[in-house]
């Protein structure tokens, strides 16, 4: 998750009908190999500064504590919507 260009999403049309490829076939591949760069993800599938900020708040409603990573980069997006006018 992230901003535009900030991350790699898994790129699945590299995977086997399996969803594992497997080690003795020679069709195993190193992680970079199966992750493209979010600048090609359509916009659509991204999270909206609304959702994000949903997110958070039912999470501390409910007393869950969400990992770090996914906290920060929630609080990230859901801030953009306090950055615009």
């Amino acid at each position: 998750m992230g901003s535009p260009g900030e991350c790699w999403t898994l790129n699945t049309c590299e995977w086997t009908a399996t969803l594992v490829p497997s080690h003795s076939d020679g069709a195993v591949c190193s992680l970079s190999d199966i992750l493209e760069d979010s600048r090609a993800v359509p916009q659509r599938y991204y999270l909206s500064p609304k959702a994000c900020s949903g997110i958070l708040r039912r999470a501390e409603k409910r007393g869950r504590e969400l990992p770090g990573a996914l906290r920060e980069a929630l609080e990230r997006t859901a801030a953009m919507s306090k950055d615009r006018p």
